[in-house]
């Protein structure tokens, strides 16, 4: 009767010492899910055969919501490697002179922010950016006006809670969103119309994320961005979930010189002004560094 009790203390030893990680889903499988999200802007001109010209820019890491200590970000080179060889399995060309689009891409983690003040009957940015992360343009302002609408008949806070009442699809959205997610979120945009006209003219956007427990970021952002490669440009009506397989931990490798904005005569403020505004609305903060 004794083996039992032998086999949870053990277990719980094993937990305490950190040889059961909170950052692997199953301590027996590297698999986990991808939730990919490819949408192109209305009224965006159709991309002409691929090869499609781009420069890629670095908008940064996100670490928002609650703090957690000891899961560090993967380097900037890593990230910016992993974008470039998923883009080019797309058939798209990094420019060395001028072109077609302007991606600029964000990756991180969103937790739930406990500490963000709560406005009455209105959505907290904290949440409607957890729900943007894992849902469509549509999906997400029929779960943000379910929760004000349930707010304003029942008076109760659902900022912190699953809203009820939700058909199973949007139910199972909210549920994923309130889970914490790493993620990578890449936006395109018209080349000519920032440099001619500096309009931040939207072409794509494409949205793949998993939750944070799938692994370590670095063992997770560059598998997630191979395997979620087709939906970079794509536009889909649905939220899709694909399979993938965590990597092995990289050796650090020399970093390539990443492109400035002055290297395609860009004004280097406004496009750091596109990467700010675009932390602000990924993060659902003000506060972002």
């Amino acid at each position: 009767m004794k083996a039992p009790h032998l086999l949870r203390t053990l277990l719980a030893v094993m937990l305490c010492a950190g040889l059961a990680s909170r950052s692997r889903a199953n301590l027996f499988s590297d698999n986990f899910s991808v939730t990919a999200i490819a949408e192109r802007a209305k009224g965006a001109p159709e991309e002409p055969a691929k090869p499609t010209s781009f420069v890629a820019f670095d908008g940064g890491y996100i670490e928002a919501g609650d703090p957690i200590a000891g899961d560090d970000p993967p380097t900037a080179p890593q990230v910016r490697q992993a974008l470039i060889s998923a883009m080019q399995a797309q058939g798209f060309q990094e420019s060395q002179t001028v072109p077609r689009l302007l991606v600029i891409y964000h990756y991180g983690v969103l937790r739930v922010d406990h500490r963000q003040i709560n406005v009455p009957f209105e959505v907290r940015t904290n949440l409607s950016a957890r729900i943007a992360l894992v849902s469509t343009t549509k999906v997400d302002a029929e779960i943000e006006n379910h929760i004000r609408e349930r707010e304003r008949a029942t008076g109760q806070n659902l900022n912190y809670s699953s809203p009820r009442f939700l058909v199973p699809p949007l139910d199972s959205v909210v549920a994923q969103a309130r889970l914490p997610r790493i993620f990578v979120e890449v936006s395109a945009y018209d080349f000519q119309a920032f440099f001619q006209r500096h309009e931040a003219r939207l072409v794509w956007q494409t949205k793949l994320s998993t939750q944070e427990t799938s692994g370590k970021m670095d063992q997770v952002i560059p598998p997630m961005l191979a395997s979620g490669a087709r939906f970079l440009g794509a536009d889909s009506a649905e939220i899709n979930v694909v399979p993938c397989m965590l990597a092995p931990r990289p050796v650090p490798a020399a970093a390539a010189a990443a492109p400035t904005p002055e290297s395609y005569h860009l004004d280097s403020r406004l496009v750091d002004e596109l990467a700010a505004n675009l932390r602000v609305r990924i993060s659902g903060q003000h506060d972002t560094p």
